[in-house]
């Protein structure tokens, strides 16, 4: 993947279509342009940028989320620039992304982008990527956190 031309058109449409090996194919939103929807994830790379999307943390949960794998989900109520928008059970859906080849994209993004999940599209502007894409649209581990210290693992 050539990170540097996906960056300059996630810069100029504020989105990005992939495809990858496995044939899913998903859409990445600049979280600025969002539209709540209540089935996407919001993706991040570091773990500093939980504080825009979901407020302070204690240490424990950071570090369930920090040491968590990929294919984790974690569910939190929002704050920051999410605290008014309606979303389905009042929590939004986030994750770590640490596999090396997306990291990567998400670290040159510099940005907290939305995933959805979108049916097969043929398209100029679709990506292909060599590796899957870590979180399953359907059956992932979720795991639920609130500021105030309560855990509940969950199925998505």
């Amino acid at each position: 993947m050539d990170y540097r031309a996906a960056k300059n058109q996630f810069k100029e449409t504020e989105s990005l279509t992939f495809k990858d090996p496995k044939g899913k194919c998903f859409r990445w939103v600049k979280a600025g342009s969002w539209q709540p929807t209540g089935k996407g994830v919001f993706l991040i790379h570091e773990t500093y940028q939980l504080q825009a999307l979901v407020g302070s943390f204690s240490e424990v949960a950071l570090d369930l989320v920090e040491f968590s794998p990929d294919t984790v989900m974690f569910q939190s109520p929002p704050k920051g620039f999410l605290g008014t928008e309606m979303i389905s059970e009042g929590l939004i859906t986030f994750a770590l992304i640490k596999s090396p080849y997306w990291h990567r994209l998400l670290f040159e993004l510099r940005e907290i982008v939305y995933m959805e999940w979108i049916p097969e599209l043929v398209t100029a502007e679709l990506i292909g990527s060599d590796q899957a894409f870590p979180l399953a649209e359907k059956g992932a581990r979720s795991i639920e956190l609130h500021a105030d210290g309560k855990v509940k693992i969950r199925n998505a």
